[in-house]
């Protein structure tokens, strides 16, 4: 076997027991396999430094409720997009949609293509899918008080939460207004398939397979199993590294709040969410039943019983319970070359 080159035996078209034939497969020199291994080193370098110097936790990634690990959100995707000089596009054939008119049944797969802005190489596909019988989607959790008229609460799906004034029940019952969400459904699609698309084209899967813990001790330079001698190196506290991660957007969390600004702003932040989730409209007890959901206790006034400093969590939950950071708006193709839009 020559020096890059990959000897193997085949099975012969003809099925001939002993048959085959031997195929050498050309890999490059060792040296080409070296530079590309260095290469590939300091492209990981530069996303790890990225994640530590300007990606914000609870923007760019963070933990999805029901999980234990960190996931990466849109806008995250948007900035490793702006990083590696990407552009998403859908390329022909990308979206394939199933609607049913009368029921208010809809899914979609979509394909997000990574074009790199100076080549018009493709780097990476991503794909894909939501629908309306998701649970998030589907169903919708009211108090009692809050149930239509009509539907007797002992034949539907329930669970006990614990609230500021005591335990509380909520019902599960549907949706009833499926099509209203069809743009957010796509739109869900549509992220889910970005982010597949940039984590394979920044090879960044394996940093979000860590707990927050080793996430956080990755991005600090220590590693997550421990130093050289076998003893657990503790990741420094992380509102260090969050402080040291607003340059990219100065306004954002982490100064808002060193100077008072931040509840009010998460609060603002809240309220549109809640706004763009509805239609437009503003659905005060729909904002009610999605705090009580995010901080544990029966929310009735969202104003006045939701503290200065739980908005963030109402935040965080109502991003990742609908369309996410930013998901209201459509990627933006038109700095593409026209034959690549």
């Amino acid at each position: 076997m020559s020096e890059g080159n990959l000897t193997v035996l085949t099975q012969s078209s003809g099925g001939n027991a002993g048959g085959g034939a031997i195929v050498d497969l050309e890999f490059g020199s060792a040296t080409d396999l070296r530079k590309k291994l260095d290469g590939m080193k300091q492209k990981l370098n530069l996303t790890k430094e990225f994640f530590r110097e300007v990606m914000q936790e609870g923007v760019d990634y963070g933990i999805i409720p029901g999980t234990d690990k960190p996931a990466l959100f849109k806008a995250g995707a948007e900035g490793l997009c702006e990083f590696y000089n990407l552009a998403p596009t859908i390329p022909p054939g990308g979206k394939v949609e199933d609607k049913n008119h009368e029921t208010g049944y809809y899914s979609v797969d979509i394909t997000i293509r990574l074009i790199h802005r100076m080549s018009g190489s493709i780097i990476a596909e991503g794909v894909g899918h939501a629908n309306t019988y998701e649970s998030r989607y589907r169903w919708r959790w009211v108090s009692e008080r809050d149930l239509p008229k009509g539907i007797d609460p002992r034949g539907l799906v329930s669970k006990e939460r614990d609230g500021k004034y005591g335990k509380f029940v909520q019902y599960r019952i549907e949706n009833d207004d499926m099509h209203s969400i069809w743009n957010t459904v796509l739109k869900m699609a549509k992220k889910r398939a970005l982010v597949d698309a940039v984590l394979s084209a920044t090879r960044s899967s394996g940093i979000f397979a860590q707990t927050q813990e080793e996430l956080d001790a990755y991005l600090s330079g220590h590693d997550p199993d421990g130093d050289p001698e076998g003893n657990p190196v503790p990741p420094p506290p992380r509102q260090n590294r969050q402080q040291g991660a607003g340059n990219r957007n100065q306004g954002s969390t982490g100064s808002r709040a060193a100077s008072g600004q931040g509840a009010t702003s998460d609060k603002n932040r809240a309220l549109e969410l809640s706004k763009q989730m509805n239609g437009g409209n503003m659905d005060w007890n729909w904002l009610a039943e999605r705090a009580s959901e995010a901080l544990g206790r029966q929310i009735q006034k969202v104003v006045q019983e939701v503290q200065a400093n739980e908005w963030r969590t109402v935040v965080q939950y109502l991003e990742q319970y609908g369309t996410g950071p930013e998901d209201d708006t459509d990627f933006n193709f038109e700095d593409l070359p026209e034959d690549l839009r």
